[in-house]
């Protein structure tokens, strides 16, 4: 049985690199020609580098009220609105360290900008997927209880502003993974995450994600035109 307010830390294990993300990061999704064999020796790196840690914490959440254990108040509508139904909620952060930006500015620095540029995006991939992994596992252990989870939802996602990060940090027990929080609200190491799920009756509402949810239309990196 899961505690409320307990910190949970959950280490999974890639044994890839989404290629296809990892371009879509790297802003070239639709690239006929790109070279396949430098997106893969990105990849390669990022494997190598890459040392993947998850943090997670149950907290009672009021949807009349909009509040996260009694005291963090959400703001943004999006949120509510995803979170409708929702009881509880869990809070969580993903990182793959510091080593895989150490190895992206190595290589801009010996003026190979591609492949640095390319390990920058393959290290976005990784924490996606570590933090995909993390819900993954929750989703099986949550099932038996007759719960199933929503899509992951950040700051930075639709209206919930990224100044919020300062509030959702400390609540996602980040300095467990040896993540911490800079004064510009930005998470160092840089290739990390938060985020929360609603826990929901299974048969409940369904719930856009990823990009679906967002309201940035125009932006680049969308996969739903």
């Amino acid at each position: 049985m899961t505690t409320v307010g307990q910190i949970n830390l959950f280490n999974p294990i890639l044994n890839n690199i989404d290629r296809t993300e990892t371009k879509r990061y790297a802003g070239m999704g639709r690239s006929i020609h790109f070279p396949e064999a430098i997106v893969s020796e990105a990849c390669s790196i990022v494997m190598l580098e890459k040392h993947i840690k998850t943090v997670w914490t149950l907290y009672e959440y009021d949807c009349t009220l909009g509040c996260i254990s009694g005291d963090y108040k959400i703001v943004s509508k999006g949120l509510l609105k995803h979170l409708s139904g929702s009881k509880q909620v869990i809070l969580m952060a993903a990182t793959v360290g510091d080593s895989v930006e150490i190895a992206s500015k190595k290589y801009f620095e010996q003026g190979e900008y591609a492949l640095g540029l390319l390990i920058d995006a393959a290290a976005t991939a990784a924490v996606e997927q570590a933090a995909n992994a993390l819900c993954a596992m929750l989703t099986a252990q949550f099932i038996n209880q007759g719960i199933t989870l929503t899509a992951r939802f950040s700051p930075g996602y639709g209206d919930w502003s990224l100044e919020e990060q300062e509030k959702v940090a400390p609540l996602a027990h980040i300095k467990a993974i040896g993540v911490n929080l800079t004064n510009a609200k930005m998470l160092i190491p840089r290739k990390s995450i938060t985020a929360v799920v609603g826990l929901q009756t299974v048969g409940g509402k369904d719930s856009k994600t990823g990009c679906g949810q967002c309201t940035q239309k125009d932006c680049i990196m969308r996969r739903i035109k």
